[in-house]
C-alpha cells in the first residue's frame, strides 16, 4: 500500500543538458539561425524576452567557429547575464565577416627586406645565381647541423627569392604566395573577437561550462580548453578571446597563434583538426566531469552544413595523385584537408547515432545539419551574396525542423524547472 503511495522521481531531474556547434568559417551563419529561433521558442514558452540559450544549457562545446558562437553566447561583461543573444550572433556574421576573411597585399613589398634588394633591372639570370647560392647554403647547413628553423626548407627559401624578383608578375606572385604564407593574417580576427568580447572574460567567468577543443603543434595533441579545467588550473584559464582566436586559427587559412596562460606556452591550430564537430569530444568530458549515465544527457549538435560531395573527385590517371593534387585544385579547393574533415564529422556522427540508437534513447541526441553545394561550402566567402545565401539555408533549415526544435525547447524548459534554483553570487 505504501508503495503505491510513493513519489515517482522526475525524469527530468538531474539530466545534463548539452549543446555542440561544428567549425565551418562564415558557415556559422547556419547553426547561428538554428540558435536564433530555438531562444525565441524559449522566450515564447517562458514569456521572458530576456532568457537566453546559456540559460537552458549546462555545456557548451564549439570549435572553430563554433567556439566563437559559443563565447559569445556565455561572455559576460557583469557575470550574471549572457552579452549576446543569439539572434545579434548572426549580425555578427554580417558584419565582421569580410573583415576577418580580408585579403592581404601580395605586391613585391610585402615579402620583407629581400624584395628590397632586387633591382627592377635584374636580370633573371642574376636571380636565379642568387636562389641556387643560397640554396646550395642551406644544404650545406642542413648537412652540418640538425636545426629544424624554417630556414632550412629549400622549397620555401627557393620559392620565397624566386617572388622577391621585381619582374614576377603579380598574378604569378599570388598564386606562389598561396604556397608560402596563410591566406590571411590574424590581426582582423584577433582585433574584432577581443572587441565582440569586450571585457576580455576568462574562460573561467563564462555564464554556463563551455568546452573549446584545440590542437598544440607543439606537443603534437588537442589541447581541450573548458570551464571546469580553467577553474581548477590557472594554466588553464587564459582570456576567452585568445582561446576564440586559437580554434579559429585554421591551416592554411590563418597563422598558429601562441597561447601563454601562467607562464605555459600553448602553439595552437584550430580545434578542428581534431575534432571539427565536438559532440563525442562533449560527451566524453561531460561523462567524466560529473560521471553521469547516457540517460541523463540531453544533447543538441548543430552542424554549418555539409557539402554535397557526390562526383566531387574522381581518380583519372592513379599515377598524378602526387602532393599538390591532393593539397590544391584549380576549383580552389584542398581535396585532402576536405577529405580529412569530412571524414571525421561523418565518422563522428555515426558514434554519436549508434551510442544513443544502441541504448534506446535516440531522442536524448539530436543532429541539426543542412546540405550544400561545393560553392556554399566555402570557408571563407564573406561576399554579401554569399552570406545572404548562407542566412537563407539556416533559415530553411529551420522551417525544416521546426517541430524538432519545439520540442526540444520544450524539454529544456522543463528540465530547467525541476533544477534547483542558483545561489547568488557573492558581491
Amino acid at each position: 500500500m505504501g508503495s503505491e503511495c510513493a513519489i515517482q522521481p522526475d525524469p527530468n531531474e538531474g539530466v545534463i543538458t548539452i549543446l555542440s556547434i561544428d567549425g565551418g568559417g562564415v558557415r556559422g551563419i547556419i547553426p547561428s539561425e538554428v540558435l536564433g529561433y530555438l531562444e525565441s521558442i524559449l522566450q515564447g514558452l517562458e514569456n521572458n524576452k530576456n532568457v537566453r540559450i546559456a540559460d537552458y544549457f549546462d555545456f557548451i562545446a564549439g570549435t572553430s567557429t563554433g567556439g566563437l558562437i559559443t563565447a559569445m553566447l556565455t561572455a559576460s561583461e557583469d557575470g550574471k547575464r549572457p552579452l549576446l543573444s543569439a539572434k545579434k550572433i548572426i549580425g555578427f556574421y554580417m558584419d565582421h565577416s569580410k573583415n576577418i576573411f580580408k585579403k592581404k597585399s601580395t605586391d613585391e613589398n610585402s615579402h620583407g627586406e629581400v624584395a628590397k634588394t632586387k633591382s627592377d633591372n635584374a636580370r633573371f639570370t642574376d636571380v636565379m645565381k642568387d636562389i641556387m647560392s643560397s640554396i646550395s647554403k642551406s644544404i650545406s647547413s642542413n648537412s652540418s647541423s640538425n636545426s629544424n628553423n624554417s630556414s632550412s626548407n629549400i622549397l620555401d627559401n627557393f620559392l620565397r627569392r624566386f617572388i622577391s624578383w621585381h619582374q614576377i608578375p603579380q598574378t604569378i606572385r599570388e598564386k606562389v604566395m598561396h604556397f608560402l604564407e596563410p591566406k590571411y593574417d590574424s590581426d582582423n580576427l584577433k582585433e574584432t573577437i577581443k572587441e565582440c568580447l569586450r571585457k576580455e572574460p576568462r574562460i573561467s567567468e563564462t555564464i554556463t561550462n563551455v568546452i573549446i577543443p584545440t590542437f598544440d603543434i607543439k606537443r603534437f595533441r588537442p589541447i581541450i580548453f573548458s570551464t571546469l579545467k580553467a577553474k581548477r588550473d590557472d594554466s588553464m584559464n587564459p582570456l576567452l578571446s585568445e582561446v576564440c582566436i586559437a580554434t579559429s586559427a585554421a591551416p592554411y587559412f590563418f597563422p598558429p597563434h601562441l597561447l601563454t596562460a601562467s607562464a605555459k606556452e600553448f602553439h595552437l591550430v584550430d580545434g578542428g583538426v581534431a575534432a571539427n564537430n565536438p559532440s563525442l569530444l562533449a560527451l566524453c568530458e561531460v561523462i567524466k566531469e560529473r560521471k553521469v549515465d547516457y540517460s541523463k544527457i540531453l544533447l543538441l549538435s548543430l552542424g554549418t552544413g555539409e557539402q554535397n560531395g557526390k562526383d566531387k573527385l574522381e581518380v583519372g590517371d592513379p599515377s598524378k595523385w602526387g602532393i599538390l593534387k591532393w593539397i590544391w585544385k584549380n576549383d580552389k579547393s584542398n581535396p585532402l584537408l576536405d577529405i580529412l574533415m569530412t571524414s571525421a564529422d561523418e565518422m563522428i556522427e555515426i558514434y554519436m547515432s549508434s551510442i544513443f540508437q544502441s541504448r534506446g534513447l535516440k531522442d536524448n541526441y539530436i543532429r541539426i545539419q543542412a546540405d550544400l553545394s561545393s560553392v556554399e561550402a566555402a570557408f571563407d566567402d564573406s561576399r554579401e551574396e554569399n552570406l545572404k545565401c548562407l542566412t537563407k539555408i539556416g533559415q530553411d533549415l529551420v522551417e525544416k525542423n521546426e517541430d524538432i526544435l519545439t520540442d526540444f525547447a520544450k524539454k529544456l524548459v522543463d528540465i530547467k524547472k525541476v533544477r534547483p534554483r542558483p545561489r547568488p553570487r557573492p558581491l
